[in-house]
């Protein structure tokens, strides 16, 4: 471990309640912790609580990983749908750090739910749940097309190659039943499914700024996977660089 932390840029992972009895520990599941070590990052849990001020301090990236739902209130709706919605606690932290990462030009990645809050954080709204919100199609870009199957399975995805995607078709994993309705002014849709529906958004001013829908750290071996992260990772080597942190841990 050594190694990393005196080679690498330190990235804190966010880590909401766990699964555990008393749901107050912090949880975070280790594939997002391989993948930044594997792309030559130093992951850091980061709970969320105490001085999300404070945290920014020690970071030269940041990932808000996979999780639940975010509540309609954070985009100005009411709940209208059955969902588990995630505690104010880790959505309020983690906006706090999405918006400082955004004027900051701190990178950032967001993942499935981290990508949702990046476009609630920045003024976008979602879709609470797709089919009851849809009702099987997407107001997608030219004729309506059939929906794809968001919650679970592989589809294909279009990425136009702005921002730090490959262009071109890919197939990517799915596990989500909510979705970017109206991005946000300062985030650029980058990629789609073929029904329409955004599967990533990034800042082109920035640095690395980036969300995906979908779930690369599960695709090992992936090359479109292995650029996110290698293109988060080289990111926040400049921002470690650019602050003078290196070998402070």
């Amino acid at each position: 471990m050594t190694k990393y932390l005196k080679r690498g840029p330190v990235i804190g992972i966010t880590s909401g309640p766990g699964c555990c009895p008393d749901g107050k520990r912090p949880f975070l599941k280790e594939e997002y912790a391989l993948a930044v070590l594997k792309a030559g990052g130093v992951p850091v849990a980061v709970p969320v609580s105490g001085s999300p001020r404070e945290v920014l301090g020690f970071l030269d990236g940041i990932m808000v990983p996979g999780g639940d739902d975010i509540a309609p209130s954070y985009y100005g709706e009411k709940e209208r749908v059955s969902m588990e919605v995630v505690s104010s606690r880790r959505t309020d932290f983690e906006i706090y750090l999405v918006r400082s990462a955004f004027h900051q030009n701190i990178p950032l990645l967001g993942i499935c739910y981290g990508m949702q809050l990046i476009n609630v954080a920045l003024g976008g709204s979602l879709y609470q749940d797709l089919e009851t919100d849809l009702g099987g199609s997407l107001p997608a870009a030219g004729p309506r097309r059939e929906a794809v199957e968001h919650r679970r399975g592989p589809h294909e995805i279009i990425i136009t190659g702005a921002g730090p995607l490959p262009a071109g078709r890919f197939m990517v994993n799915s596990s989500h039943h909510q979705g970017v309705s109206r991005p946000a002014r300062a985030l650029c849709p980058v990629a789609r499914s073929e029904d329409g529906l955004v599967e990533a958004l990034c800042s082109t001013e920035l640095s690395f700024f980036a969300g995906v829908q979908w779930h690369p750290e599960r695709m090992a071996g992936d090359p479109v996977a292995e650029k996110i992260f290698s293109s988060f990772i080289k990111a926040a080597r400049k921002q470690e660089d650019k602050t003078g942190k290196q070998g402070r841990l």
